[in-house]
């Protein structure tokens, strides 16, 4: 077992959070997810294969439909919810922050809002899906080597600055829903540097016509495959994806950013949260929020 690293975050979550029934799918329901998940993995190798072959916006647009395509063999819809105030058009792109639940969030973030991903190193070596994101260009953050840090939020910052939105979970590890981790303000350093709009996505699960549910949730070194069978295993998942109006960067600090950003998602994911039975929850310590002062442009709301 690989020994835990005292700067990676720690969730209190475990497999048991995930663990309460959810409506489930008969049998013939699940082997035809199997066959539909086979083929969609099928057509991700394909789009891998001759990825090289198309330009930057063609890979994308390769990553886009084979995300697509697994959470439709999966059974999962996507459900958006725009901002009540649109983000802004500016000549960079965006820093997309977002609560991680699972590893459906990234194809559920990739469907909604273009950009590229920060994703842990070892989701490179994934067979088919691993292939196909490296030639997108997603930023590789290596946790095992706190130094590797720095040279991934600058280069996140380069895409910014080049107009190209990048997407990043800033808790650094997964939960249940129950209760959102704090927010790291390491990469909200690319968007000060940027100069580029924070734009805060929050990611809730529900079955359909039902209440929250923690199922999906990928937990504690929990296998891949295990999480994958109850996804196929369970009936009308939904993932309901907010957009949140975006933050203005100017005079604030990466600090703040993620402050900010961390108490619009909780507002969203913890006014209705999954009953989890079994789950350690701990009271909320206060963080300071800063004062917001008007916007300058419209559609961005400006930290202070």
């Amino acid at each position: 077992m690989t020994a835990a690293l005292p700067w990676v975050p720690r969730s209190a979550c475990t497999p048991r959070c995930a663990a309460d029934p959810a409506p489930a799918a008969d049998p013939a329901l699940q082997r035809h997810r199997r066959r539909r998940l086979a083929g969609a993995l099928a057509g991700t190798a394909a789009a891998s294969a001759r990825a090289h072959l198309a330009g930057a916006r063609g890979r994308r647009r390769l990553v886009v439909c084979a995300a697509a395509r697994l959470l439709t063999a999966a059974g999962v819809r996507v459900e958006v919810h725009a901002s009540p105030v649109g983000w802004p058009r500016s000549g960079t792109g965006s820093l997309v922050v977002a609560n991680h639940v699972s590893w459906l969030d990234g194809l559920a973030l990739l469907t909604v809002v273009p950009g590229v991903p920060v994703a842990k190193a070892e989701i490179g070596e994934w067979p088919l899906v691993g292939g196909l994101l490296r030639r997108t260009g997603v930023v590789l953050l290596d946790r095992a080597r706190v130094r590797a840090l720095p040279g991934a939020v600058a280069e996140a910052a380069g895409l910014l600055q080049s107009g190209t939105s990048v997407t990043v979970h800033p808790e650094g590890t997964t939960s249940c829903g129950v209760q959102l981790g704090r927010f790291r303000p390491a990469f909200f350093q690319a968007a000060v540097d940027a100069a580029a709009p924070v734009c805060p996505v929050a990611v809730r699960y529900r079955t359909d016509g039902g209440s929250g549910t923690a199922v999906v949730a990928h937990l504690g070194g929990e296998s891949l495959r295990r999480s994958l069978a109850r996804v196929l295993a369970t009936r009308g998942l939904v993932v309901e994806v907010h957009l949140l109006p975006a933050l203005d960067p100017s005079g604030a600090d990466r600090r703040e950013l993620a402050a900010l950003a961390e108490y619009a998602i909780a507002a969203v994911t913890e006014a209705r949260p999954p009953v989890v039975t079994a789950h350690p929850r701990l009271p909320r310590v206060p963080a300071p929020v800063p004062v917001r002062r008007p916007a300058r442009r419209p559609g961005v709301a400006r930290a202070a």
